[in-house]
């Protein structure tokens, strides 16, 4: 039936013949069920023992279990009666061969479990045997359960759960009983099979000629065993005075804690303050504490008279009187005293260590390394104490907030209105210059007044444009970038900083563009991309910044100390502006071949502004339309020329190559300041971050107590937090 199932044949269909003959030969064999006769009477006698013998097998068909009652009597002789078996067909998934031995175990534990529930209290039965003809379950049945699988742990545990003390042995398939059954037996051959009625011949003899012992099989070799991955965590000692944070409270509470150990002892003791010998003494039992934790290897070393590691063995350490590990040195004979000649022994990883290194930092008012080691060798020896003490002024929030460094992020990419072709002056950066002295007239005694220099600086090509502005108002600008408009066309892209930035200007030239008015002005004014800065980045504007800084050094080298009019001035900011026009975009050559360089005034008028005039050439008969190619080719070299040797300059990052770790959203920083006094600092949490094109993080928007600024990173430092 079970074929039948596992082919799903229809019900309707007719069986194959070799199904039908199988079951012809079934059917056939039935009548002779009633020649099986099963012997019932059990011979026993009150002094004899009893035994179950119990043996099971298994094959692909199925696996069964089956149980012989051995008596002995008083004048040894044997007797052993069929108690019964059981069998079952073998599961319709697949499973292998140990597997369904190991579920005949499990029948035969529950079938004698059974068996010894109902006889125990009728026969006086003094042990089990159980056999089976594989040894890999046998290999099992010894080795603990939980190193197997599910499936042979959980029947594993069944079986010494019902037999905890039956005794397991091995039998050959040639004379295991159960073999017969597990495999099948037409009744015709049941009836003479000896084997099964009987039990096997060694059931006869002496128990102690039994050799049943199973050859051991190795736990690699089993199957269904369990991998186990064992993990050993070696954790690193901890101290209990990791519960201080400081070195002085420490010393007090330890002192403390004696005397009160001391008073409930009934030993007279002062009720004074604490003595300068008892914060010693609580000193040599901290210190002996961290040695024997830390320390317990050189401990041994030493102890055992060996020569310890290489990083120890030049400061000849050594156990003193007090069980403290002291360094030998080479200043015996020096006018020293002995606790600075011997120092007392720390590892770096020590607590007390850094508690040490923390008070005695403390104590020199925030010193540095130098002055911090000289009092720490008085009486400690802390290995590489340098860095324990750059560690602890680098967590230090006094020392962060005054010698800290701010974080400098990796060099951007250059925007692409430097690197791209366009018309000069398209795309611009605006700064404001001065303020410069200037007389009203050539009077004796003239009134003066201040005026400012408006910077227009070509992104592309670095021309620059000056235009003489009289004050810092909307209304001055306007005039100014209309001259320039006027002059220059007006640009698509204008760049500028934003806030107290401008060079000269402080807090009137920040009203001119941060105020939403003023700025919707300058918007509505020309309609053109306005892009501002973030407000303390001058860094972020240096090419209009270079400018400023070349205006103002020629300006000072041609007027001194002298106050122009306005005439004079206006004519020298033109003379710069050529200047500034004619200066070389790409390092001069050493090659006499190379006569001619690259400026920005090759693109305004096709020369430098200061250079010679050309000689006056004849008119000749040539065509407009050739003269009008030449000067095209000539205006399309300089474009190549300034791709090909300016635009290569600029690829070199000449600072800010190294990245720093990116600020995050919640961190806690210091604003620099300049304005503040030099022991006040503003402190803000990061509200979020503006992560540029390349993932790094160079503005910041940040909460501190006069609300929400927007900064550069550099403008910020990084307060520890741990």
């Amino acid at each position: 039936m079970q074929r039948i199932g596992r082919r799903m044949y229809p019900w309707d269909d007719p069986l194959p013949p070799d199904l039908v003959n199988c079951w012809s030969v079934f059917v056939d064999s039935l009548p002779a069920l009633s020649n099986v006769k099963v012997p019932r009477f059990l011979s026993t006698q009150l002094q004899s023992r009893v035994q179950l013998c119990g043996f099971c097998d298994a094959s692909e068909k199925g696996y069964s279990a089956v149980v012989y009652l051995r008596t002995v009597t008083h004048n040894h002789s044997v007797s052993i009666s069929l108690l019964g078996s059981k069998t079952k067909m073998a599961p319709v998934k697949t499973s292998t061969v140990p597997r369904l031995e190991l579920c005949a175990a499990v029948l035969l534990a529950r079938w004698l479990h059974r068996l010894l529930t109902i006889l125990q209290d009728k026969l006086n039965v003094d042990s089990t045997f159980a056999w089976s003809d594989s040894q890999i379950v046998l290999s099992w049945l010894v080795k603990p359960h939980s190193m197997f699988k599910v499936f042979v742990s959980n029947r594993v545990h069944r079986i010494h759960t019902l037999l905890p003390h039956c005794q397991w042995g091995y039998v050959r398939s040639a004379i295991n009983p159960a073999d017969c059954a597990s495999r099948g037996m037409l009744p015709s051959e049941l009836i003479s099979h000896s084997l099964y009625w009987c039990g096997p011949n060694f059931l006869y003899a002496n128990v102690d000629t039994w050799d049943t012992s199973p050859t051991p099989i190795p736990v690699e070799q089993l199957p269904d065993t369990k991998i186990v991955s064992l993990t050993v965590t070696v954790g690193e000692p901890s101290e209990w005075i990791c519960r201080f944070s400081s070195y002085d409270r420490m010393l007090r509470v330890i002192s403390w804690v004696r005397r009160f150990i001391f008073r409930c002892k009934r030993k007279e003791y002062p009720l004074a303050f604490l003595q300068a010998s008892e914060l010693q003494e609580s000193l040599v039992i901290i210190v002996r504490v961290s040695q024997r934790l830390l320390l317990s290897g050189l401990f041994i070393t030493l102890e055992s008279d060996r020569t310890p590691s290489r990083s120890y063995a030049r400061l000849r350490p050594f156990i003193d009187s007090n069980g403290l590990i002291r360094i030998g040195g080479r200043l015996h004979h020096a006018d020293l005293p002995t606790l600075q000649k011997q120092p007392m022994l720390l590892p770096k990883t020590s607590h007390l260590a850094k508690l040490i290194v923390r008070h005695w930092h403390l104590v020199t008012c925030h010193s540095g390394p130098r002055v911090i080691t000289a009092l720490i060798t008085r009486n400690f020896w802390i290995m590489s104490v340098r860095v324990v003490i750059r560690q602890t002024i680098g967590s230090c929030t006094t020392c962060v907030r005054a010698i800290a460094q701010s974080p400098q992020p990796l060099m951007a990419d250059l925007p692409a209105a430097r690197v791209q072709v366009c018309q000069p002056f398209s795309k611009v950066g605006i700064d404001y210059a001065g303020p410069l002295p200037m007389r009203e007239c050539r009077l004796r005694k003239p009134r003066e007044y201040k005026v400012y220099i408006a910077v227009f600086v070509c992104m592309a090509v670095k021309a620059v444009h000056l235009e003489l502005v009289l004050e810092l108002s909307t209304d001055a600008f306007l005039a100014a970038f209309d001259r320039f408009v006027a002059r220059r066309g007006l640009p698509q892209e204008i760049f500028s900083d934003c806030g107290t930035n401008f060079v000269g200007a402080s807090k009137r030239l920040s009203i001119l563009v941060n105020h939403p008015e003023n700025r919707d002005r300058l918007t509505a004014r020309a309609p053109c991309s306005w892009n501002f800065n973030p407000p303390a980045a001058p860094h972020f504007g240096g090419l209009w910044e270079a400018a400023v800084r070349s205006t103002k050094t020629l300006l000072s080298r041609v007027m001194g100390c002298h106050h122009p009019t306005l005439e004079e001035l206006s004519t020298v900011l033109c003379r710069i502006e050529a200047v500034l026009n004619s200066r070389p975009l790409t390092p001069m050559s050493s090659s006499p071949l190379d006569l001619d360089y690259l400026t920005p005034g090759h693109f305004l008028i096709g020369r430098p502004l200061l250079s010679v005039p050309d000689l006056p050439m004849p008119e000749t008969a040539s065509k407009s339309v050739p003269r009008w190619k030449l000067l095209h080719q000539c205006h399309q070299a300089f474009w190549r020329r300034w791709s090909a040797e300016y635009l290569c300059s600029l690829q070199v990052r000449n600072k800010w190559t190294k990245s720093s770790p990116n600020l995050k959203i919640g961190d806690m920083v210091v604003v620099k300041d300049k304005q503040l006094a030099p022991t006040h600092w503003r402190l803000g949490r990061i509200l979020s971050v503006n992560p540029g094109v390349d993932g790094v993080v160079r503005v910041v928007r940040l909460l501190t107590s006069q609300g929400e600024l927007t900064r550069p990173v550099v403008k910020l430092v990084l307060l520890p937090t741990e």
